[in-house]
């Protein structure tokens, strides 16, 4: 058997599918591409997948990850063709190679957070970046329960302007297996120190987006 990591999108409307429903579509896609994954054991046998930085409902992004193993030689280019055929046009397949890392290597992750908000004001970008000079507390769940945690340790950078009528925030969080940040805490800490109040995470009113844009390793490179 051989390791095959695959890279693809998940935009539109399918960013609002949760994790567990990603899963069991591409579960059915790889039985429809035929491209001989290796399967799980007992009654009811099914490609076994192993996918990196499950992300919250809502959430698009440009680097999403899964590995399988095929049997005997693995032939990336034809898997490649096998899976862009049968993938949606929202779950486009963007690679497909022998994996360099493994996933608990990943150490951070960047994020485009785009807010669209009528307490919005030109001065935005500047409070954000005065957001990262004293510790940003956030209620955090925890494998223990929710508690009160400062997440600025764990924002690697921040970004902003505004643009589009509305504020832009790059940033990249870590993402390594213990101190992983979810991006819906810089959103909150975002809305809290703004005081924009409610918005929602769809187009229409005041809202927000987020779109994961790529995955790093602890070296600071595009993870393989």
């Amino acid at each position: 058997m051989t390791p095959v990591r695959v890279a693809f999108k998940k935009t539109g409307s399918l960013a609002y599918i949760s994790h567990l429903d990603l899963m069991r579509t591409v579960s059915r896609l790889l039985v429809r591409a035929d491209i001989g994954v290796y399967y799980t054991e007992g009654f009811n046998p099914h490609p076994k997948i192993v996918f990196a930085l499950p992300l919250s409902v809502g959430t698009e992004s440009e680097a999403e990850l899964f590995d399988i193993k095929v049997t005997g030689e693995a032939d990336c280019g034809k898997i490649k063709d096998a899976l862009t055929r049968i993938f949606p046009r929202e779950l486009p397949v963007t690679d497909v190679y022998v994996p360099e890392r493994k996933f608990r290597e990943i150490a951070s992750a960047e994020y485009e957070i785009f807010i669209c908000h009528k307490n919005l004001t030109a001065g935005a970008p500047e409070t954000v970046s005065h957001m990262m000079s004293s510790p940003v507390v956030e209620v955090k769940r925890t494998k223990t329960g929710e508690q009160e945690c400062d997440i600025r340790p764990f924002i690697v950078s921040i970004e902003s302007e505004m643009k589009d009528g509305g504020l832009l925030i790059v940033t990249r969080l870590s993402a390594d297996p213990e101190h992983y940040l979810n991006p819906e805490y810089v959103v909150k800490a975002v809305g809290r120190v703004l005081r924009l109040g409610e918005y929602d995470i769809k187009p229409g009113g005041d809202y927000y987006t987020v779109t994961r844009k790529c995955i790093f390793d602890g070296e600071g490179r595009p993870f393989r």
